[in-house]
């Protein structure tokens, strides 16, 4: 009976070890939104911050604290404190927070907005690399079989003394490089598509297969220019929509200071600790104000800063697309002229004519540098419409994230 369990156990785990699991570059948006720990982990900060607002909320209706009735007899501060357990509500500061405590959120829900779109950009640009080295790697696997055939043409002639030993070892050294070549590439790709699983939050046991994507015909495409897509860049942006957010939080801030003499809230002040809230009346409040605009020269620094490096961005973004199109013709007349001249040379060879076999190894790796280039410059564009995408927030990144819908609503999946 044990040995059958055993035999049961191992034909499972060979299952698991064996079972594949096929993706397209449309279903990596999705899977991230879905199931990648840092987008899960960060929708449950927003839902914290959202049952914030209701715990400020709440903290504005009477509660009953003990320890502030007993001691009231007994100090004048205790009769203070007990305003704050029995009218909480007429503590200004209590209000400011309720107020601050949406602007929060709504901040939060802009970082959030952010941070999935960089993890799905990641996810699929990750997705759109892995196959461009599988592609590498195929055409490398083309190369070595290319050399392969050469050291057995080096070695027949060097039995007739037409090729020397040294150049049938040189060869031999070549086509043991390119194995070598094949086998780091081959790593890499594995690496990738663990990589990959993980930013999809699909078990590691998993094999993963992708899918191949349609290439646009680059020659085709026309030139971009920035102004078509800065304006839209910049208001699309949820890294400087936040600012909007948190200089209005940072305003409820101010008004606590000023109304500061009537008490401090009883809740914390959460992102703007550094600046100082005295409770009661006193003469610091003028200093406080003054950190207050401080703080508010600060994000308006941030934003600029902000603002520019998403310009600078698009900038190269477009700059690096223009210049593969405008030179797509280049690299399809290297490749073709490559391919022809190493098909010429094997002709010869075939047709026994005395041909150098360093100057056919040549041939083979002109030709695999210009196919790889080729290969390059297609999953370049395409990546770099990825990234417009991801900036202008189109395609997949203006989709509805129901994920963190579906938590605020109360829907825990």
């Amino acid at each position: 009976m044990k040995k059958i369990i055993i035999l049961l156990s191992i034909m499972v785990l060979s299952l698991n070890l064996n079972a594949q699991t096929s993706i397209s570059l449309e279903q990596v948006a999705e899977e991230v939104k879905q199931s990648n720990f840092t987008v899960l982990k960060n929708a449950q900060r927003v839902y914290q911050a959202k049952e914030t607002i209701n715990f400020n909320k709440r903290n504005l209706l009477p509660r009953l604290n003990l320890w502030n009735v007993l001691k009231t007899p007994f100090s004048w501060k205790g009769a203070l404190d007990i305003v704050q357990d029995i009218a909480p509500f007429l503590v200004p500061g209590n209000w400011f927070k309720v107020g601050q405590s949406k602007e929060f959120y709504f901040a939060y829900q802009e970082q959030y907005r952010a941070l999935w779109a960089n993890e799905v950009m990641t996810a699929k640009l990750l997705y759109i690399n892995t196959l461009r080295d599988i592609d590498f790697l195929n055409t490398l696997k083309a190369q070595s079989m290319k050399i392969e055939e050469l050291v057995g043409i080096a070695e027949t002639r060097q039995i007739f003394g037409s090729v020397e030993p040294r150049t049938t070892r040189f060869l031999k050294i070549k086509s043991l490089e390119v194995k070598e070549d094949i086998r780091v590439l081959q790593n890499l790709v594995f690496e990738e598509k663990k990589a990959l699983a993980y930013l999809l939050g699909i078990d590691q046991e998993q094999e993963l297969l992708l899918e191949n994507i349609n290439f646009p015909k680059v020659g085709k495409l026309e030139p971009l220019k920035f102004d078509t897509f800065v304006f839209r860049a910049l208001d699309s942006a949820p890294e400087l929509a936040q600012y909007k957010y948190l200089k209005q939080a940072l305003a409820y801030t101010r008004k606590e200071v000023t109304f500061s003499f009537l008490g401090a809230s009883s809740n914390s002040q959460g992102v703007f600790n550094n600046i100082p809230v005295q409770d009661g009346l006193g003469f610091g409040a003028a200093s406080s104000i003054r950190i207050s605009n401080s703080e508010s020269h600060i994000l308006d620094i941030n934003k600029s800063s902000t603002e520019e490096v998403l310009k600078k961005s698009l900038y190269n973004l477009i700059n690096n697309f223009n210049s593969f199109i405008g030179n797509i013709e280049n690299q399809t007349t290297r490749r073709r002229l490559a391919g022809e001249n190493y098909q010429t040379l094997r002709s010869h060879l075939a047709l026994g004519m005395d041909i150098d076999p360093l100057e056919m190894l040549k041939s083979v790796e002109n030709e695999f540098d210009a196919s790889i280039s080729l290969v390059n410059y297609n999953y370049e564009v395409v990546t770099t419409m990825e990234r417009l995408k991801r900036m202008i927030f189109n395609g997949d990144y203006n989709k509805k994230e129901t994920k963190l819908e579906n938590l605020l609503s109360g829907v825990q999946q």
